[in-house]
């Protein structure tokens, strides 16, 4: 499991400047494959340099293991090869990135995740993939509707999906036939949803012996809910921020309910500890949302593809069998009607160096991580899902019991191009800081005027959104 980007996105509650306009490389149109082969017949050779996170030695989960196989996969070919590393330094990955650049000298390919994706895209790092794409003629429907929306931004193309990630609905079937609530249908509302939970929660002591729905300690509840409600956190064009809209408002205050429910968050936090704890956490912390679900305490949580991993471990360690489902985000009473849409777009993804020499080289490998083959090494041995459409539903993935879990169930929710399940914009971080910080006061009671906190909030996010278009007048372009 890709716990770089995953753990970050889930602990959402809580540069370097100056675009860069050198001009698309025009080199010979290779195979759709990428084979390392162009349509002259000329081979490419050589090497370039790929940055990523992970010790890709040392691999751990999901996305060293899936980086080396891409690497031993595409080297094997002939031809180009591709050095994937990790830069030294104490620093976070993205500050090394961005420091390289202001070096001049970056890689000529580096891992984004989709926050990140955005903001390189915006600062000139990245090359936009649409010229490469049309002169190859390369075919974007192998891919899932929801990898290439985000890929996406200002309707440019800027980095290649490496595994998407999507955010939607989990369902304890388990809890539901043992408690006599009928398993379908699931709930499409804010309304139905309350309703279950309801019935999904059991006291036990000072605590409870399972609940129904905690929505904080799900996947991005602050981002997912409002945007099921109908808000656009920030303006379609980028320039407006939206974070007190009447919609917004409703949807956290409609999530604290459920911890004013359950006693104040003080006792969710407490109640959390005492749930026996997921793998690898550290003693006396409070247990995640994804394990408290696994373990069949919990009858619905906002998440993502990769629980399914939280699953498999807790059925190994407990030798239980969770019987689950899955569906889109129930929508609000402002929300659509039909909630197929809510359905939330994230993932790995990988861009080019804007104008960097080895563009031809670094396009082919993209080619190669998008297609079947490339989608196969990216799946094998890990819980991640392959953004190529025939990859990912192939039988040696699906039937896998290792890799398998849940995608029968998930994989036709990758087919819904939705929208994001965090704010798509280059001043995200400061954005989500701004926000984050009046979402948090309030579900911790530490303040009672959530209106006035986001009023105050979205002032100060459009201080930040002004002053990145002011020091960036060109982003996107």
């Amino acid at each position: 499991m890709s716990l770089w980007t995953r753990r970050r996105m889930m602990g959402s509650l809580g540069g370097v400047a100056g675009a860069i306009t050198l001009a698309c490389g025009t080199g010979p149109a290779a195979t759709p494959a990428g084979t390392g082969q162009t349509s002259g017949g000329q081979k490419l050779s050589g090497s370039f340099e790929l940055w990523q996170p992970w010790p890709i030695e040392q691999p751990t989960h999901g996305g060293p293991i899936g980086w080396k196989q891409l690497m031993d996969g595409y080297n094997s070919k002939g031809g180009v090869r591709v050095n994937i590393s990790t830069p030294a330094g104490q620093d976070s990955f993205e500050t090394k990135v961005q420091a390289a650049f202001a070096a001049g000298a970056p890689p000529d390919a580096f891992q984004a995740d989709n926050r990140w994706t955005v903001i390189f895209a915006a600062k000139g790092f990245s090359h936009p993939l649409d010229d490469l794409m049309k002169r190859d003629k390369w075919d974007k429907s192998q891919l899932f509707p929801s990898a290439l929306e985000t890929m996406q931004w200002q309707g440019k193309y800027w980095a290649m999906m490496q595994h998407p990630d999507i955010a939607f609905m989990w369902y304890s079937v388990s809890l539901m036939e043992e408690n006599g609530v009928p398993t379908k249908p699931l709930p499409s509302s804010w309304t139905q949803l309350d309703e279950l939970a309801l019935k999904l929660t059991k006291r036990q002591g000072d605590g409870y012996a399972f609940v129904g729905f905690i929505p904080y300690t799900g996947t991005a509840w602050q981002i997912l809910f409002p945007q099921a409600n109908g808000a656009k956190l920030i303006s379609d064009d980028g320039r407006k921020a939206q974070l007190d809209s009447p919609e917004v408002i409703e949807a956290i205050d409609w999530g604290k309910g459920y911890v004013k429910r359950l006693g104040g968050y003080d006792a969710v936090e407490k109640w959390r500890t005492t749930v026996p704890p997921g793998d690898n956490q550290a003693p006396g912390t409070p247990t995640g949302g994804a394990d408290i679900f696994a373990q069949k305490m919990m009858g619905a949580i906002n998440g993502g593809n990769w629980f399914a991993d939280n699953i498999r471990r807790a059925n190994k360690r407990t030798g239980q069998t969770l019987k689950f489902a899955v569906a889109p985000v129930p929508s609000g009473p402002h929300g659509p009607k039909d909630p197929s849409k809510n359905v939330y777009s994230g993932g790995i993804l990988i861009a080019a160096r804007r104008g960097g020499p080895k563009l031809d080289q670094v396009w082919d490998f993209f080619k190669y991580v998008a297609s079947k083959e490339g989608g196969l090494n990216v799946q094998r041995n890990t819980a991640d899902v392959a953004a190529n459409r025939e990859a990912a539903r192939d039988p040696s993935i699906v039937d896998n019991p290792e890799t398998g879990l849940g995608r029968k169930e998930f994989l036709p929710l990758f087919e819904q191009g939705s929208g994001a399940r965090d704010i798509k914009h280059p001043a995200v971080n400061e954005v989500s800081s701004e926000y984050n910080k009046a979402v948090n006061a309030y579900l911790r009671d530490q303040s009672g005027n959530l209106r006035d906190d986001l009023k105050e909030a979205n002032r100060l996010a459009q201080q930040r959104i002004d002053e990145f278009f002011q020091q960036n007048p060109g982003a996107g372009t």
